[in-house]
């Protein structure tokens, strides 16, 4: 006797529903895309203006005193507050720079003697030129203060706000490898240079997904606490070599890993 036999069965054929749902979703993600670019946009507009207006008050105060005081020639007065103010703009910029390199943040010790001194010369001149008055003196005082706060509300907003990528391509380790072939494959030291040790790793690395994140966080701890120990310092290239993460998220792993093992 002939078995009956099973008709295959039909696919299910996709709901309307969940075609919706995917859509609406979608729209939501895109939504809040915009609103909160929306929000950086208009928060770093801003703290710019704020910035600027301060820069101009202090810039006003410190041209004045400068003709007042006879220190600078009446046509070179303007020169003044360059001279002060203009070193807090780039002593933070150069601080945000090494952030983003991976750097902890007290390694810009220079940068951040710039900032204070600056802050501190522009609180003083401009307090100088106010009439002697406490409520004056004390007014006075602002500009500078909100100057450093405007500029530090920048670069918190930068720092948070440049994007990053989680996979080196292969591309990147290759020209890293061929980067090497020019540098020494050993330091005065006895340690390997971080060319060197990007050269060892295989170009396929690059590409491989299954990697699991907690052993490459794991791998910088490790290279952090060896640089604290009296080690060679870490640089984003051996972060590289160990992980096979692109430049940008090496140093984002290896800030992250300096700043816990300060905190830890």
């Amino acid at each position: 006797m002939t078995a009956p036999t099973t008709a295959p069965l039909a696919p299910a054929a996709a709901s309307p529903h969940s075609g919706r749902a995917v859509r609406l979703l979608a729209a939501i993600r895109v939504a809040l895309v915009i609103a909160l670019t929306a929000l950086v946009l208009a928060i770093a507009a801003l703290v710019l203006a704020i910035a600027a207006l301060a820069y101009v008050v202090s810039f006003e105060a410190i041209r004045a005193f400068a003709i007042e005081t006879a220190a600078f020639p009446a046509e070179l007065a303007w020169s003044a507050p360059l001279l002060v103010d203009s070193f807090t703009t780039a002593a933070s910029l150069v601080i945000l720079w090494r952030y983003l390199r991976g750097d902890a943040w007290r390694d810009p010790w220079y940068a951040w003697t710039l900032v204070a001194a600056a802050t501190a010369v522009s609180v003083a001149l401009n307090v100088a030129h106010a009439p002697d008055r406490l409520a004056a003196q004390l007014f006075a005082a602002l500009p500078p203060v909100a100057l450093l706060g405007a500029l530090e509300l920048l670069m918190s907003v930068a720092r948070t706000g440049l994007p990053h990528t989680s996979r080196t391509p292969a591309s990147t380790v290759a020209a890293a490898a061929a980067g090497a072939a020019f540098d020494p494959t050993a330091g005065g030291n006895g340690h390997r240079t971080p060319s060197a040790l990007a050269l060892a790793v295989p170009h396929d690395r690059s590409t491989s997904a299954d990697q699991d994140p907690a052993d490459v966080r794991q791998q910088v701890r490790a290279l952090v606490a060896r640089e604290r120990s009296g080690g060679p310092q870490v640089t984003a290239a051996e972060v590289i070599a160990a992980t096979g993460r692109s430049r940008r998220r090496a140093y984002e792993l290896l800030r992250n890993a300096r700043t816990e093992h300060e905190q830890g």
